[in-house]
């Protein structure tokens, strides 16, 4: 008994440096990505008003996604927490405010989720944004649909896309597609700013928001697009 416990401080010390030791270069900083149209359903609004950029902020157990259009009327940002698996979605439209709290695994809001999604790996390398990133391909079986994506183990998050639908991937997406209501979206990484200080390492839900359903986020947003 005595030997084991003089032996649980180095354990203690043991596990704490696992948790803090980190394999990327990076921990924190933020990601630019270009967005371009694949699919376009929009009939009645100009392709100019449409999102053109969105922004990851990241630190090794949180994350921020930012995608704003429609003239600055329309702000949707999604909040990760890496470690609980969880996401919240806050949807700004001009004055009104919405929040959707996700459970632990959920998929954050409202992206098309895919689950026959099926994932290739392969040994290409590509560099993007000054980041090494590895090619993989994508296929949707019910879709009929092929594509390539690629992501980057030089940046350090555990489990990067707990919420969004490329759970299969351990690494950060650089170019990748997702589908947003009517609109097919190419998500590629234009500009990548490491940081030193962590300044998104927090996890707070937004006070005076009305908390909505996934279905009434999705029908909001929607509506907002006919």
């Amino acid at each position: 008994m005595k030997y084991l416990l003089a032996a649980l401080p180095v354990l203690f010390l043991l596990t704490t440096c696992k948790e803090d030791t980190y394999e990327g270069k990076y921990i924190n900083g933020a990601i630019e990505y270009k967005i371009t149209y694949i699919e376009n359903e929009l009939k009645e609004i100009s392709p100019s008003l449409l999102p053109k950029k969105m922004k990851l902020e990241f630190s090794p157990h949180y994350s921020t996604n930012t995608i704003e259009g429609f003239m600055g009327f329309f702000k949707l940002k999604s909040h990760t927490n890496f470690r609980q698996r969880k996401c919240f979605t806050i949807l700004e439209v001009l004055n009104k405010k919405y929040l959707f709290k996700g459970k632990k695994g959920e998929s954050m809001c409202c992206f098309d989720e895919n689950p026959d999604m099926k994932i290739e790996f392969t040994d290409d390398i590509k560099e993007i944004a000054g980041l090494e990133c590895k090619r993989a391909i994508v296929s949707l079986p019910e879709k009929g649909e092929t594509f390539d994506i690629y992501y980057t183990n030089e940046i350090s998050i555990h489990n990067p896309n707990s919420t969004n639908p490329y759970n299969q991937i351990d690494g950060v997406l650089l170019d990748f597609q997702l589908k947003l209501a009517y609109l097919k979206m190419k998500f590629t990484a234009e500009k990548f700013i490491p940081s030193k200080n962590n300044e998104i390492d927090k996890y707070k839900e937004p006070a005076n928001y009305r908390e909505v359903s996934r279905e009434q986020m999705t029908y909001i947003i929607k509506r907002l697009m006919e």
